[in-house]
């Protein structure tokens, strides 16, 4: 688990027997301000101030997933520990594009506010690439080239996109699968807004995104379009 440096807080009181009732306010409270919400799970002792006990409680009481995104994409410290954490727990070997998107979409909601958004997608890129460099150098064979790991089904539509390794070696580094994620999910918006844009437009947006100000292949943006247009 990935937990930055930080000092847990003990909890106020431990009151085992309302436990139940002690959890129910805390999502409920978390629900309704997030912040405060995690506070007080902590002060009441329903869980540790560890950030893979916090993020794991919440998903398993089914915190509301608008309120978890957007406290998440927030710049506040508690939010980077816990994004950080749960980011790093996503299983996104053999992800694209969309398809890591929608892994990231599983337990928490997009925010609406793109700053937020961008926060949440550039910790997703950095998980995405670290792990597929892992599966890239364990997996090399004697001649130096690593088997293509096999592409997940997108559950946008029939479509498969370009996934795992296969994505990694066609990209220069995380900067660039940050961008084309960001740029993936307005084109989402904007299509599921009842607006068009064609191919060209969309690469025409995309130009000068990749490392050097060049371009990402146009078979990866053709394979990501596909997905999020076609098959919507």
């Amino acid at each position: 688990h990935f937990e930055p440096f930080f000092v847990p807080r003990e909890s106020v009181i431990c009151e085992p027997m309302f436990k139940d009732e002690l959890q129910r306010v805390g999502i409920d409270l978390f629900n309704r301000s997030p912040g405060h919400g995690v506070a007080w799970l902590v002060a009441t002792g329903v869980v540790r101030d560890y950030p893979v006990e916090i993020n794991g409680f919440l998903t398993r009481m089914r915190a509301d997933p608008v309120r978890f995104g957007e406290y998440l994409g927030e710049d506040f410290s508690t939010s980077q520990t816990l994004r950080l954490e749960l980011l790093n727990s996503l299983p996104l070997l053999g992800t694209g594009v969309v398809s890591a998107l929608q892994v990231a979409h599983e337990d928490i909601a997009m925010p609406s506010d793109w700053i937020k958004v961008d926060r949440l997608l550039r910790g997703v890129a950095h998980f995405w690439w670290r792990q597929h460099d892992e599966e890239v150098s364990e997996r090399k064979d004697g001649s130096g080239k690593a088997p293509l790991a096999t592409p997940r089904q997108s559950r946008l539509g029939a479509e498969t996109e370009l996934s795992g390794v296969e994505l990694h070696s066609c990209l220069l580094g995380t900067e660039v699968l940050h961008r084309l994620m960001f740029s993936s999910l307005m084109l989402h918006r904007h299509t599921s807004a009842g607006n068009t844009m064609t191919l060209n437009e969309w690469v025409h947006l995309n130009t000068g995104i990749e490392v050097g100000g060049t371009d990402v292949p146009m078979h990866v943006q053709q394979s990501v379009f596909k997905v999020v247009v076609e098959a919507k």
